[in-house]
């Protein structure tokens, strides 16, 4: 009975050695990987390589024993699963919010020893980090993360360190023609003079823009402020309606009333 149900697994053993894996990796591009974005250093790159790309890019090496069923099951299930967790060689296609996570989590992972997976270390000896690659991983991932959050933080208008940037004299006295504009009074039933009025404020961004001589940090910031009342003074031009003229309106002073909150002639 025993010998039948030996033979009996041996047949199925090598049953299922013709139900082969696909170690076809995916396509790569280079513009989306997350080594070739970051720029890490050299010994930060070997590291990634070395103890994450295998599992978590689609750079797979398939070892010996990916040959043999149920084994090769196994490992494909695995890489699979470690690429829908998280792909390096797909780093680009993420949003932001999405980097910022899998950064945290990087760092979390690593910092309590869940990564790279024991399953794995076991026969990929050279993938174990030692204490000091683990903390210089986790020190570089954290900057990587800082410098997102920096450069995302640029992105909304913002003041200088608590002051207030210094814009050109001419910036300053463009914003102050507009609010002389936008303050006047404009009889009911009149909704040509808004359009007009419009027309007026649009001619007076084209001299800021023109005239514009702030470099660096201020100059972005005077961008980021600028943008937003482009749109609305552009809705002005084209407003069809009063009512929603009288609110534009008072949309636009609004926002020119907070150019003093964060600039001043310098």
């Amino acid at each position: 009975m025993k010998k039948k149900i030996l033979y009996g697994l041996l047949v199925i053993l090598i049953i299922i050695q013709f139900f082969r894996i696909d170690k076809t990796n995916p396509a790569i591009k280079i513009e989306n990987d997350f080594i070739e974005i970051n720029n890490p250093p050299e010994e930060i790159a070997s590291i990634l390589k070395t103890s994450c790309y295998d599992c978590h890019s689609n750079e797979s090496t398939y070892p010996w024993y990916s040959n043999i069923a149920p084994v090769s099951w196994w490992v494909k299930d695995h890489i699979n699963e470690a690429r829908e967790e998280l792909n390096f060689s797909e780093w680009g296609t993420f949003t932001a919010k999405r980097k910022d996570h899998k950064l945290e989590e990087m760092v979390e992972e690593v910092e309590e020893g869940e990564m790279p997976l024991n399953e794995y270390t076991w026969t990929h000896s050279e993938a174990k980090l030692t204490a000091e690659q683990k903390t210089l991983l986790m020190d570089w991932v954290k900057e990587v993360r800082e410098t997102a959050k920096n450069k995302k933080d640029k992105k909304i208008l913002h003041l200088n360190n608590g002051e207030k940037w210094g814009a050109n004299i001419e910036t300053t006295a463009g914003i102050e023609r507009m609010l002389s504009i936008i303050n006047e009074e404009i009889e009911d039933g009149r909704i040509s003079l808004y359009a007009a009025m419009g027309q007026r404020l649009s001619i007076e961004m084209e001299t800021i823009f023109a005239e514009c001589t702030m470099e660096g940090d201020a100059h972005d910031q005077l961008h980021l402020y600028l943008i937003p009342l482009v749109e609305i003074v552009r809705d002005m031009e084209d407003v069809e309606k009063e009512d929603t003229a009288m609110i534009l309106q008072k949309d636009i002073l609004k926002h020119l009333n907070k150019y003093a909150d964060f600039f001043e002639s310098a």
